[in-house]
């Protein structure tokens, strides 16, 4: 018996795929439900894998990912640490049955890009409302915990950063329609793009910033074939336009003047604002990486190697007592100072495999669909290398979440799609 083309499981995969982007800014926690049905999914399908053609990109992801995870395991079983270190980075382990789910049932993409759009459109929604009717000051702040418990799990850094990469997505989506001629859907791919981006700067997530201009480079370069100068000049026009509107922005000048106050500040010696209490940490990570640069201090150690670098001045001894249990606010120092040059290797071998499969699957394909894809995929990596400068995105359980659910999304939909054409 044939089920009805609505209920095939191959359709209905998709539609749980796609709620995370949908759902990711929806609510508080709107991130913690769709993969939590993926896995459950995944598992119920797990005696199909030995069906899956285990290529050598399908290999490194597994490995890659699994090997980030043992780097936290092995730092804790070493240092005597507590388990509970190890919950949050098991999520790139636990994605990976998702990661062979989809690569046995890939998501279908015209579902795939409508998600990333929809998404996108309420996180700048989301965002507005938060500003403009709860006068939060910050798109995304835990403020808002107070007004409304589906409020709660909104953190206006790892929030904000989300809405940047699935703006920059939906930009990615807009210039393959415009590649199409599309007209509709590439102006509404356009607006939700302009959307995201704008909720991620309500949300006054600086570091979220620093990569955009990189990410632009990036698309103007992958697609210069067909970009031609009423293009060019028109989208000039369109970032010309959301730059001065958001020059204008209240929010976003007070986030701008701030990091310029800030720097100010510490120049003077005033290291306790939000930028000098980063400087410090950064500081403190370098200084423990010198004592321990193979195999990291581990997070105890380095809290006593904290309060040494404090107590020899070579740190603010104020912020260090009450910052002494943060972590680096730089995820690659964080990783080097808590599990050395090891830890390290292992962080970037997660971003630079998935980035690396999705620009060769990029070059070695003709198909306009497959290169909006693998651009997608590489928009991702590149802005969470970005946010990862400025946060320790992946001691949050909604950056793991969202970069190894993501990264693995777009990852089996490349290579499942390359695996096609071959």
């Amino acid at each position: 018996m044939n089920l009805p083309r609505f209920l095939n499981r191959e359709i209905i995969i998709s539609l749980l795929v796609a709620s995370f982007p949908v759902l990711c800014l929806a609510y508080g926690k709107g991130y913690n439900l769709p993969p939590i049905l993926l896995l459950v999914a995944a598992l119920g399908f797990c005696w199909q894998f030995k069906k899956i053609n285990y290529t050598t990109q399908v290999k490194w992801v597994l490995s890659s990912f699994s090997i980030y995870f043992l780097t936290y395991l092995a730092s804790t079983l070493y240092y005597g640490g507590s388990f509970s270190e190890i919950d949050m980075p098991s999520r790139f382990v636990l994605v990976l049955p998702i990661f062979l789910l989809l690569l046995l049932y890939p998501p279908k993409v015209n579902i795939l890009t409508s998600s990333f759009i929809i998404g996108s459109i309420i996180a700048g929604v989301v965002a507005m409302i938060h500003i403009y009717d709860f006068k939060s000051g910050r798109a995304f702040s835990d403020v808002l915990k107070s007004i409304h418990p589906s409020l709660k799990g909104y953190m206006p850094i790892q929030s904000g950063n989300m809405a940047m990469t699935l703006g920059l997505i939906s930009l990615t989506i807009s210039i393959y329609y415009l590649d199409q001629k599309s007209w509709w859907k590439f102006t509404l791919s356009l607006i939700a793009a302009l959307l995201g981006i704008y909720a991620s700067f309500l949300s006054g997530s600086r570091g979220g910033w620093v990569f955009l201009p990189i990410a632009i480079v990036y698309l103007a370069f992958s697609n210069r074939q067909f970009i031609s100068k009423k293009v060019v000049v028109f989208t000039i026009f369109i970032l010309s336009v959301g730059l001065l509107s958001l020059s204008q922005n209240q929010e976003v000048t007070k986030r701008i003047d701030s990091a310029t106050y800030d720097l100010t500040q510490y120049q003077a010696g005033n290291e306790y604002t939000s930028l000098g209490i980063r400087l410090e940490l950064w500081k403190s990570a370098i200084y423990t990486t010198e004592q321990h640069p193979i195999i990291g201090a581990g997070y105890q150690g380095r809290e006593v190697l904290r309060e040494k670098w404090a107590h020899e001045g070579l740190v603010n001894a104020q912020m260090i007592k009450s910052y002494l249990y943060s972590h680096s606010h730089n995820q690659f120092l964080e990783d080097l100072s808590v599990r050395g040059v090891i830890g390290l290797a292992a962080l970037l071998a997660i971003f630079i495999i998935p980035l690396s499969i999705f620009i060769k699957n990029h070059r070695i394909t003709s198909s306009p669909q497959q290169k909006m894809i693998n651009q997608c995929g590489a928009i991702s990596v590149i802005m969470m290398i970005g946010y990862c400068l400025s946060q320790a995105m992946f001691r949050h359980n909604s950056g793991m979440i969202f970069y190894s659910l993501m990264t693995v999304i777009l990852l089996a939909t490349s290579i499942s799609m390359r695996e096609k054409q071959s």
